[in-house]
């Protein structure tokens, strides 16, 4: 602005000192035309600044910003600032708006990153004269979200024994075995290499053939997955790996879910930790919209607390770094899982 303001200037100069000089209609004309061209396209954008509307609709990942009333001698200049909730990225995109007529004039943009999470989005537009001469205070409009979905990867899942936990939930998997004692998954014959413990000894009595009995799956709080969305102070989380833990994250929910395998999802949110019931897709479809807007916060000491108040057979703890009371995540007896993701790094078999 400052800089088309003193070429303004110098050119009023150079006209006048022309005039002057050669002191004839032709430079007369061009001097009246270079004082008063850009007076009245002021003079027009100061009124039409008066009633200008800005709009955005986002759809997808396409954002349309519109601005409406700028008029025939006036243009409309700005951006769009987006910040991705989850990665911490924050970037930005010039928007122009040519003269018009009437009507609305709309600008689309393609707001989607190589990095999932929810974009935040807030255009700022000032309408302006022809000459960049002057510009009027931003115009205001309700900021809009997109979110960018993650690249998932299919998992397969392993459930690892631990009797070390009894979990006290009521509800049981109807189609995968456990390590509950209280409950009885099926009976089948023994296989060499099954754990001694669970031969049902008076069944093998009557039928003569070893008997092996499955446990039971308590289904309730049987799995903890947790996204450690947290860091030290003046620590930074690249947003690559920001990207992959949050895609590995999901990419382990997806996994239980698709074995059957219910389980509690947490994520750090306002200095603690939110915890929420994955049974089914469509459990797992709110869980992946709030997880998702969530962004980084300050280590409190809120892992250990959620450990302690949450007691699971199995932890799978997804972070970027190793949690400084790293040896007092088993607390409760838990066979916790360190998931450390880098960029495009997603294990292909996960043992819980």
């Amino acid at each position: 602005m400052r800089k088309r303001r003193a070429i303004w200037i110098i050119w009023l100069l150079c006209a006048a000192l022309l005039w002057l000089f050669e002191n004839n209609a032709a430079t007369l004309t061009l001097l009246i035309a270079s004082v008063l061209l850009p007076l009245l396209s002021i003079m027009a954008a100061v009124r039409r600044s008066k009633n200008a509307q800005l709009s955005t609709q986002a759809k997808e990942t396409e954002l349309a910003v519109g601005v409406k009333g700028t008029g025939l001698f006036t243009c409309a200049a700005g951006k769009v600032f987006c910040e991705n909730r989850l990665t911490g990225e924050q970037t930005q995109a010039e928007l122009r708006f040519a003269p018009g007529l009437s009507g609305e004039i709309v600008r689309v943009l393609n707001v989607d990153t190589p990095h999932c999470g929810t974009l935040r989005l807030r255009p700022e537009v000032r309408v302006q004269d022809l000459f960049g001469l002057w510009q009027s205070e931003p115009l205001t409009c309700e900021e809009e979200y997109v979110t960018v979905e993650p690249k998932l990867s299919v998992l397969q899942t392993v459930l690892a024994d631990n009797t070390a936990v009894q979990s006290d939930s009521e509800k049981y998997s109807q189609s995968k075995p456990g390590s509950d004692p209280s409950e009885t998954f099926a009976i089948r014959e023994y296989i060499p290499g099954d754990p001694i413990r669970q031969i049902h000894w008076k069944l093998s009595q009557k039928t003569d053939e070893l008997m092996l009995r499955e446990l039971g799956l308590p289904i309730a709080t049987q799995i903890l997955l947790i996204f450690r969305n947290l860091r030290m102070e003046k620590e930074t989380v690249p947003a690559e790996t920001a990207n992959a833990m949050a895609e590995t994250f999901l990419s382990v929910s997806h996994a239980l879910v698709s074995e059957g395998l219910a389980h509690t999802a947490a994520f750090a949110e306002d200095g603690k930790f939110v915890l929420m019931s994955v049974e089914n897709e469509l459990d797992l479809h709110e869980m992946q919209e709030h997880f998702l807007t969530v962004g980084w916060e300050a280590e409190s000491g809120e892992l250990l607390r959620l450990l302690l108040e949450t007691p699971s057979a199995h932890v799978v703890i997804v972070s970027a770094a190793v949690p400084p009371d790293a040896q007092s995540l088993s607390i409760n007896g838990s066979l916790v899982t360190l998931l450390m993701p880098s960029e495009a790094e997603i294990p292909s078999i996960l043992e819980i």
